[in-house]
């Protein structure tokens, strides 16, 4: 992972920095020197392989979590051992348990988030996973609606922070266009949850009744686990900061420097408050952070696909039953890797304008929108799914770098990723209403109102990039100029 990370890095110009000779003592001090291209590279390379393949693996597992109630909602649906039937949920009922949990993932995230400079990372990180496991795991025992609500809304409450903890952790390590590889290859591999959830879904289901257990029970059971295992690892695995002496042990004194030094102006510091009003204030008066809401809101309302209902739009094709109707949505997540990927690395290497990838996408979003209101053959609305499906995911993420670099201070930092990534959850509240089942199978009136919210994201990703020196509307639409 690490080489694939660094084959694609741009040669980085050689840095201004201070040398560090060694004492008696062990301490180093500064002198004047330079950093070469090689060295930087090989402190990253230490650094990757010591934090990314512990990110990409939690956040893999977040996913896989975050997707369960998709998969649960169709399992057994055949034999009438389904979620909706054993607990007698409505259509609208079911929109409340998918909802409820986004009322306080996204409450708290903005707190959570700020939480983990006030702490350590591996510590909230791992407080985050231990706790969304074992409410996870909870959600096998709920008998009735109430239960099920109790338990999404604190599940919604656990898992609150993680992502946009991981985003705030990488900017203390990484400049903003250094992450762009990086936070796109973890959201890459976290497609594999959806994979892995497509088959264990299917795989439950012949669990049925085993150990007096039905199949959604131990598709809560097997998904919370594992969160449980790598969160009480996590403390011990993750390093903190490049200057955290106990946690960055893999480091030298000088490459402790050297990452420090390199960071962007405004880039957050262990050293800085949590809390600074005059920032939180900035964060909020700055027109980048309205047009950029436009963009996450557009995105997240008018995802054609989103993923809490996938498998029951898939199902509602009529074309396969519930069990493969689960699997189906594996070669989705395929495609969202393969996009992702492919754009992440192409905007990396400034071939690419992050802004203009995200306007062609959302086009493209737009056209499956009308096609999916228009085709009625099961086979052809399926293939459009695919392609919505990893457009849509494909455009917040590749931005992501951009928005951090839009932001200054560490308070706001962290509260601008935080407030970001709320916006692009706001789908969990209001998707479920307009995924309502009752506007299946066709969901033409779902995809309708779609179309309407990515007309208003597209115009968003116009003004941001504007704003940010990145224009869309040029001649030249792929090729970059300066930052």
């Amino acid at each position: 992972m690490s080489e694939a990370i660094h084959d694609t890095e741009k040669a980085l110009e050689t840095s201004s920095l201070s040398k560090i000779d060694d004492e008696g003592d062990g301490e180093e001090d500064l002198n004047a020197t330079s950093v070469t291209e090689d060295e930087l590279k090989r402190i990253q390379r230490k650094i990757d392989l010591r934090i990314m393949p512990w990110i990409c693996l939690t956040y893999m597992f977040m996913r896989l979590n975050v997707n369960t109630v998709g998969n649960i909602a169709i399992v057994n649906t055949e034999q009438k051992h389904d979620i909706k039937t054993q607990l007698h949920l409505s259509p609208s009922q079911w929109a409340w348990v998918i909802s409820c949990f986004y009322y306080t993932y996204m409450g708290i995230e903005p707190f959570s988030t700020l939480m983990m400079k006030k702490t350590s990372p591996s510590f909230w990180i791992s407080r985050i996973m231990v706790s969304w496991g074992i409410v996870a795991c909870c959600g096998a025992a709920v008998q009735n609606y109430g239960g099920l609500i109790t338990v999404r809304t604190l599940l919604g409450a656990t898992e609150g922070g993680f992502f946009p903890c991981i985003l705030y952790y990488l900017a203390f390590w990484f400049r903003p266009e250094e992450i762009t590889l990086r936070i796109c290859f973890m959201l890459a591999c976290s497609t594999f949850s959806g994979i892995i959830s497509g088959f264990i879904s299917y795989g439950v289901a012949f669990a049925d009744d085993r150990g007096h257990l039905s199949g959604w029970r131990w598709l809560f059971i097997i998904e919370g686990l594992p969160p449980i295992i790598l969160g009480l690892l996590t403390i011990l695995v993750l390093p903190d900061y490049p200057d955290s002496k106990a946690t960055a042990k893999f480091l030298t004194e000088r490459e402790r420097h050297i990452i420090k030094e390199r960071l962007y102006d405004g880039a957050p510091e262990k050293s800085s408050r949590t809390w600074n009003t005059r920032q939180a204030i900035d964060v909020l008066w700055n027109p980048t952070f309205w047009s950029f809401a436009g963009i996450w809101v557009g995105n997240a309302l008018g995802n054609p696909t989103p993923s809490f209902v996938l498998p029951t739009v898939i199902f509602e094709l009529g074309f396969t039953n519930s069990n493969i109707s689960n699997v189906l949505t594996v070669p989705t997540s395929v495609a969202i890797f393969f996009t992702l990927v492919t754009c992440a690395i192409m905007v990396r290497k400034d071939i690419w304008n992050p802004f203009c990838v995200a306007f062609v996408l959302q086009l493209i979003n737009l056209i499956c929108c009308i096609i999916l209101m228009t085709v009625k053959q099961p086979i052809v609305r399926y293939i459009f799914i695919l392609i919505a499906r990893s457009a849509s995911n494909t455009v917040v993420n590749i931005l992501w770098p951009s928005r951090v670099a839009a932001l200054r201070g560490t308070t706001a930092v962290g509260l601008g990723i935080a407030l970001s990534n709320v916006l692009s959850n706001i789908d969990g509240l209001i998707g479920p209403l307009i995924f309502s089942t009752v506007y299946g199978p066709s969901y033409h009136v779902s995809y309708s109102i779609c179309a309407g919210i990515l007309s208003v994201g597209i115009v968003s990703i116009v003004v941001t990039g504007a704003l940010v020196g990145r224009p869309v509307l040029r001649t030249s639409w792929f090729h970059c100029n300066s930052h």
